[in-house]
């Protein structure tokens, strides 16, 4: 199921199949017509290929023009790099590689989501902060933040 829309009064939504065992999908939500207002979520997602996922050619691609355009993106960012490389498969994507669709897909936002439960806040601000650099060496525009309680995201 990718990209399949359902219509409500002043919305559409369509999903997108993500990589996790036992499947996961992600989904757009925007107002008919405008898609720069669109918010894209992205839980339980592993972007890095991996045989395990029978996705086929093109999934990253098709992913990327999913997300598209949107004002927010809010994706899983459970790993540091460091961390996935003993969780390969697992099903979640590390916050540099969201940062990496966020910026392909030429978003205005990324929400890191779906943190390690075990991660400290000084933990996850070194995170932001390798994302901010990420984003700097592109020279690109694109505000990354950390989800937390309370978080209010307009598109």
């Amino acid at each position: 199921m990718e990209g399949t829309p359902s219509h409500g009064p002043g919305y559409d939504v369509s999903a997108f199949a993500l990589q996790h065992p036992g499947g996961a999908h992600g989904y757009r939500f925007q107002a008919p017509g405008r898609d720069g207002e669109a918010l894209v979520y992205v839980p339980d997602n592993e972007l890095a290929p991996h045989p395990r996922y029978t996705a086929g050619p093109g999934w990253r691609e098709r992913l990327t023009a999913f997300v598209r355009g949107a004002a927010v993106l809010i994706h899983d960012a459970m790993y540091t790099p460091s961390e996935y490389a003993q969780r390969e498969g697992w099903g979640h994507s590390t916050h540099l590689e969201a940062v990496d669709l966020a910026l392909a897909a030429e978003v205005r936002q990324l929400v890191l989501f779906h943190h390690d439960p075990e991660r400290s806040d000084a933990a996850l601000e070194v995170c932001l902060a390798e994302c901010r650099e990420q984003v700097r060496r592109a020279g690109a525009s694109l505000e990354v933040v950390a989800a937390a309680e309370g978080l209010t995201v307009h598109t």
